[in-house]
């Protein structure tokens, strides 16, 4: 029986792992590439535990969401290496591949647009393509989170590390809690009723 224990207090046993995927360190905070920690950080229960480093280079997170047990990560490798944090997590904790959640941005999707996928290749995003890879499968559930295409002249990996313009802020913050709804819908109702509810065409223009 897989048993982890936290550094003080009873074994846990989460059901699922959640990653949100973003880049650490101050010069990263509030950028396009960091909504997946953004997710995370908003689902985290106040007052019900604390982020903490984990040995395997990641922010860990545990506790109850939704009644169930979860460990939500945050990746510490930078994005194109997360695949070593999500494989040492889902190792600690006995669990495969299918109990994970992961959530991030996607530059093919519309602004603001939350699309959720069971399973599926990188789509050229460094960091799905990282986990894929180490892992050696693709079955997980993804959350993404989109961004859209920046305007021809701003090269797409300038982009997705630049923060959010001020006329995209409160849109990006209700996408953020939209993803985190997503998740916890994901944690209490099937795959396919969560896709039908969430997978709409609620993307925002960015203002002209």
């Amino acid at each position: 029986m897989r048993r982890w224990r936290l550094q003080s207090g009873p074994s846990f046993n989460p059901e699922r792992v959640i990653v949100g995927l973003g880049n650490p360190g101050a010069a990263y905070v509030g950028t396009r590439h960091n909504v997946g920690f953004l997710v995370c950080d908003r689902l985290a229960t106040p007052g019900q535990a604390r982020w903490r480093a984990a040995r395997y280079r990641a922010e860990v997170w545990t506790g109850q969401i939704e009644g169930l047990p979860v460990c939500l990560l945050k990746p510490q490798t930078f994005v194109n290496g997360s695949g070593s944090a999500v494989q040492a997590a889902l190792r600690t904790f006995g669990l495969d591949p299918s109990r994970l959640i992961l959530v991030h941005d996607d530059l093919d999707l519309a602004f603001a647009r939350i699309r959720i996928r069971p399973s599926g290749g990188s789509g050229g995003h460094n960091g799905m393509r990282s986990i894929i890879r180490t892992l050696g499968t693709d079955q997980f559930v993804r959350v993404k989170i989109g961004l859209g295409r920046p305007p021809p002249a701003v090269d797409p990996a300038d982009y997705v590390l630049s923060p959010f313009a001020p006329a995209e802020r409160d849109d990006a913050i209700r996408a953020v809690e939209r993803a985190a709804a997503a998740i916890r819908a994901l944690l209490t109702t099937d795959l396919d009723s969560t896709m039908q509810q969430f997978n709409q065409p609620n993307g925002i223009h960015r203002p002209a």
